[in-house]
């Protein structure tokens, strides 16, 4: 496919970062200024490239085949695919030291500007035309950021920006195929990694789904400048939530806690511990007790201290949580407890209590039996649920880019402090893979975005042990 220069066509800039470049031949270096006084210098043995470089406007830029004229005129004895390889090695290099900003339209008026989010994405200039049956590719999707429309591609780390006069390309974007005057935009979506056909979707790629897609791209570094991490986003805006939030009723359980007696089992050996730990579906031969439940919570999310790190509340509990903050709030969907009504309840770590909730029984018990269908063991509910919630304002505050991740993780650290403690005490674990956000917030009255349900760990009651021969043996 070839493009006039009175038509839209797929356009290069130097980036707007860069204030300057320098070349010494001697050195063989290029140097490349950027705003702030920062610089870069790159190896480089070809002068005439150099000066080709140097020579890019830094406004309007130029099309990928006036680059290769361009590069056709340094050296004219170069055959066409020699001058193809020169022009995507060079465009590969500055692609990779962020020295370039990509756009379809007219140097007179973009229509829409390519931002890398990862210095591995390079759209590949193809002069072949888009293969029949390439569609938009299905990690694609549009969103709106500010008053720019995006159409991003998680899968290389790309976003396509339209300007006001480019958003009538849309469209063409979600459509089938495209032909007459929209064929040189197709083209683009292809060269840029944004349509896919038959021959793209390997195996590995089919696993992939798309939220999975998002949620890994957009949480993730991959060599860019997207800012993760800890930046205070929200500081300027919002106060931080206090570390330990209020009890929801006044219907207060104290709880048993660990202490040292001679009553207290000694715990085993973590080895010993982590060797046999397994996961139980099926509900205890005996009911979860409000003393192996007190002491089990006691173990594993008490909280044992608050201090303040900078402008935030912290907290220090058993187990870890990135930057102290401990994001995470713990429920216990109850069925069978001595010592304990069925119901739902709010664990409170500081007071190292249980407050009861006005949940309707049907409620719990959809969260029961949702746990149970999660384990394959439909029909038989457990004893009680931990749903662990996110207030993930807690974490946002201080983190950019990866609080939801984050939250994840601290999920995965929780249930395997929960196994390893109920593993010690003898008491049946097992993690749950999903679970029923909607569910809890109606349960509860808390609104998605302020906590939302990430996790459940179902938690039984003691088994009778089994001796060797198949016989069970005197409870332990």
């Amino acid at each position: 496919m070839t493009f006039q220069t009175s038509e839209p066509f797929f356009g290069m800039m130097l980036s707007p970062l860069i204030t300057g470049i320098s070349y010494d031949g001697e050195r063989a270096v290029l140097t490349v200024h950027f705003q702030g006084g920062t610089s870069n210098e790159l190896p480089w043995s070809d002068a005439g490239l150099a000066e080709l470089v140097g020579r890019m406007p830094e406004t309007a830029g130029m099309s990928v085949p006036d680059l290769r004229r361009a590069v056709t005129d340094l050296d004219p004895g170069l055959s066409d695919g020699d001058v193809a390889k020169t022009t995507d090695v060079l465009l590969r290099r500055l692609t990779q030291n962020d020295m370039v900003r990509w756009w379809f339209g007219t140097t007179q008026q973009p229509l829409c500007f390519l931002d890398p989010r990862s210095r591995l994405f390079y759209p590949k200039f193809k002069p072949d035309p888009v293969p029949d049956g390439a569609v938009l590719s299905r990690f694609a999707f549009m969103r709106r950021d500010g008053d720019a429309v995006l159409l991003e591609n998680p899968e290389y780390h790309a976003a396509l920006r339209f300007t006001g006069a480019g958003q009538d390309l849309l469209p063409i974007a979600f459509a089938r195929s495209a032909s007459g005057t929209s064929s040189a935009f197709w083209h683009f979506l292809w060269c840029a990694g944004f349509l896919e056909h038959e021959a793209t979707d390997t195996p590995s790629r089919q696993a992939w789904e798309f939220h999975d897609r998002v949620f890994h791209a957009g949480s993730r570094s991959f060599l860019g400048s997207a800012r993760l991490g800890m930046n205070y986003r929200l500081k300027d805006n919002l106060a931080s939530p206090p570390a330990q939030k209020p009890a929801m009723s006044d219907r207060k359980i104290t709880l048993p806690r660990l202490r040292d007696s001679e009553d207290t089992p000694r715990s085993r050996p973590l080895n010993s511990v982590m060797e046999t730990r397994r996961s139980i579906r099926l509900p205890g031969d005996f009911p979860l007790t409000l003393a192996d439940l007190g002491v089990f919570l006691w173990r594993t999310v008490s909280v044992r201290g608050q201090m303040m790190g900078g402008e935030q509340e912290l907290l220090k509990r058993p187990m870890p949580s990135g930057g102290s903050i401990h994001e995470l709030e713990f429920y216990i969907a109850v069925h069978r407890c001595d010592g304990l009504e069925p119901g739902l309840y709010q664990y409170h770590g500081g007071d190292h209590a249980l407050y009861a909730l006005p949940a309707n029984p049907p409620y719990v018990r959809a969260m029961l039996a949702g746990a149970a269908g999660g384990m394959g063991q439909a029909g038989d509910l457990p004893d009680c649920v931990i749903i662990m919630a996110s207030r993930l304002l807690r974490l946002a505050w201080k983190y950019q880019g990866v609080a939801y991740r984050l939250s994840m993780l601290h999920v995965g650290v929780a249930m395997e402090t929960f196994y390893l403690v109920a593993e010690d005490m003898g008491l049946s674990p097992c993690a749950v893979g999903g679970g029923d956000s909607a569910l809890f917030a109606i349960a509860t009255g808390l609104p998605e975005d302020e906590e939302a349900a990430i996790g459940e760990f179902v938690l039984n009651g003691r088994q009778v042990p089994v001796m060797a021969g198949g016989d069970s043996g005197p409870l332990q």
